[in-house]
């Protein structure tokens, strides 16, 4: 339950970033926070994220109490839950120090970690990607196509995928079809790449070995 709402803006842009079915929305109040949920909904070791998670108490530096409210708190499965705290890097001045400072100490003393994302973290040829994959990930698609496409990952072992799709399909309108139905294996996570470059026909891709 987050502990503070996030309100609407007509200075910046606010929303609610979609998560797939069944699954609660993330709230967010810049195009980056949005973004930022954006790489953590298609990290595939996250498990949960929470908006304006906690309030922190904390003294300035002339001794007044202040509160303070990150932005998320991303669970992860087999890692230390982050405490995140999304800002543009030209605001970040010296006089957040203490701010943050009292982040590390509360996020330490829960066994979580405290990092501050600002664009060059999140603004990525991995943003580019998923930004493309994620309508890709909860559209219907082909059983059958999708498992032709498998087994021949399985049979010939990594390859690009225009490879595979000239591979599986002649017919240039059976080929198209199956381009959908690549790209959601991708965003699923059943074929593998390298998402950190630029994803094209000539990327190369793999089967991850996991049959949904």
């Amino acid at each position: 339950m987050p502990v503070r709402k996030i309100p609407i803006s007509h200075n910046s842009v606010t929303g609610r970033h979609a998560m797939g079915p069944g699954k609660r929305s993330i709230g967010y109040e810049s195009t980056l926070e949005r973004d930022f949920v954006s790489l953590m909904a298609f990290h595939p070791d996250v498990t949960d994220i929470e908006e304006q998670p906690v309030r922190i108490d904390y003294q300035d530096s002339e001794g007044r109490m202040r509160h303070y409210t990150p932005d998320y708190l991303v669970h992860r499965l087999g890692a230390p839950t982050l405490l995140i705290e999304v800002k543009p890097q030209k605001f970040l001045k010296p006089d957040l120090d203490v701010k943050f400072s009292a982040a590390r100490r509360y996020a330490k003393a829960r066994g979580w970690v405290f990092e501050v994302w600002t664009e060059r973290e999140i603004r990525t040829p991995r943003l580019d990607n998923i930004r493309f994959l994620l309508p890709f990930r909860h559209s219907p698609t082909d059983p059958g196509r999708a498992a032709r496409i498998l087994r021949h990952f399985e049979e010939t072992g990594p390859m690009s995928g225009g490879t595979v799709l000239d591979a599986c399909w002649s017919d240039e309108t059976e080929r198209n079809i199956g381009l959908g139905v690549l790209w959601h294996l991708i965003a699923t996570g059943e074929v593998y790449t390298d998402l950190d470059k630029e994803l094209t026909m000539d990327s190369v891709l793999n089967w991850t070995g996991r049959i949904s």
